[in-house]
């Protein structure tokens, strides 16, 4: 399988130009877009399943190329931004060659593709993605320990519940697929306790004396306990679990950004 896609991926640039380059405008915007888009990668996987099980909800379509155009944006503005820094020159480097790849299996989404080989994809983008998101992990916390900001941990968790949210809607999705992946359960749990224990770190931060922070966090713990039930049940075509997913995102990241407006 790796090398039908290794072939495939010299078909593929790397280093482009866009047309509207995302603009970074310090540390902590960086920061903040750098939690995002690991939760962006798993949005990315989930709309090219949703593309392979033909449930056209919110065209998974434009989904799968807004996400991609996305995350090789951010990389572009990251070069230009901290283009005298090597520690995240370096990290760009080894994201681009590893998304090189994962990118040559997506694309197949968006082509005539039979589906064999689109479930061979979902499976590769699986086993592949982590490497990608483990390099804006380490570029999240490379530019935190440039700072003095103190509250790491809470910031981590709320980033972590929203990309928590978005692991697990698509590990619903692979599962409702029946792809032959034998650690999509294993990942669902994981997310599911990565969830739950982030939850519990900002339960005990001095955030809770934020009202619309506390507000933000009930939300979260309130789709955590539906993401529970929903793994105990026989899996079903439903646009629920996106629905829920994304809400939890979107509050994870007004968590996220009111954490770092008191950096």
């Amino acid at each position: 399988m790796l090398k039908f896609f290794l072939k495939l991926s010299m078909t593929l640039l790397i280093y482009y130009t866009p047309i509207n380059a995302l603009e970074i405008k310090n540390d902590n915007d960086a920061i903040l877009k750098l939690g995002m888009e690991m939760s962006n990668m798993r949005n990315m996987l989930e709309a090219y399943i949703l593309i392979g099980i033909k449930l056209k909800y919110k065209d998974p379509t434009k989904k799968l190329k807004n996400g991609i155009e996305h995350y090789e944006d951010l990389l572009f503005s990251l070069q230009g931004k901290y283009s005298n820094d090597a520690e995240i020159q370096k990290s760009i480097k080894i994201s681009l060659k590893a998304w090189k790849i994962v990118k040559s299996a997506m694309v197949l989404a968006l082509g005539k593709t039979n589906l064999e080989d689109m479930k061979k994809g979902a499976i590769f983008i699986h086993g592949n993605i982590r490497t990608v998101i483990k390099q804006m992990e380490h570029m999240k916390k490379y530019l935190l320990s440039q700072s003095d900001f103190q509250e790491r941990e809470a910031l981590n968790a709320s980033i972590e519940i929203a990309a928590s949210a978005r692991r697990l809607s698509a590990h619903y999705m692979m599962e409702l697929w029946k792809l032959d992946d034998p650690t999509i359960k294993k990942h669902w749990n994981k997310g599911l306790k990565i969830y739950g224990d982030s939850l519990q770190i900002l339960k005990k931060s001095s955030y809770t004396n934020n009202k619309n922070f506390m507000k933000l966090l009930n939300g979260c713990s309130k789709y955590h306990r539906y993401f529970t039930k929903m793994g105990e049940k026989p899996k079903i075509f439903s646009i629920l679990i996106d629905k829920k997913s994304n809400i939890a995102f979107q509050y994870a990241k007004q968590m996220t950004e009111i954490i770092l407006s008191t950096k």
